[in-house]
């Protein structure tokens, strides 16, 4: 091979080396300029949906705090339930109280009049065959009322 060839296998693998370093430079150029386009593909992407995604924060800060209102209701509403339950117990003692007390002067009214149906022990005051007819009122006298009606009255035999 002379000096010719020489300089012309030179040339040859210089020209190839320069075709195949701008054929790399192109192709990375182009898969660059592809990346960009995507980004910016991405970043407008981003801007479009980032009103919508602002909104579902915003929403989500709204439903967040309409639970915590409905949370401090119902709490409320429990302790507004406590305070009526506590106030339904007291009464309901305060009822027992106040029957149990009639009872008791309902009992002491038995066991103080004498023409009661029942006697301390339990039993009848009259007798079937009792001298005293059942239509009659009973003694009379000082906080009593005879058969006409009139308080007081000492005597049944008294004409006024």
């Amino acid at each position: 091979m002379d000096t010719n060839d020489w300089i012309l296998l030179v040339v040859v693998v210089a020209v190839a080396v320069a075709l195949l370093a701008v054929s790399v430079w192109a192709l990375r150029k182009r898969g660059a300029e592809r990346r960009r386009a995507e980004a910016e593909r991405l970043r407008r992407s981003v801007e479009e949906n980032k009103a919508a995604v602002e909104q579902r924060a915003a929403s989500a800060d709204r439903t967040e705090a309409e639970a915590r209102r409905a949370a401090a209701d119902a709490e409320a509403k429990a302790a507004e339930a406590e305070r009526l339950r506590a106030r339904s117990d007291e009464e309901r003692r305060a009822a027992e109280s106040a029957r149990a007390e009639l009872d008791e002067r309902r009992r002491r009214a038995e066991e103080l009049d004498p023409r009661s149906t029942t006697a301390q022990d339990g039993s009848s005051t009259r007798a079937a065959g009792s001298a005293e007819p059942s239509t009659e009122a009973g003694p009379v006298g000082e906080g009593r009322i005879d058969t006409a009606g009139r308080p007081g009255a000492h005597r049944t035999d008294q004409n006024p």
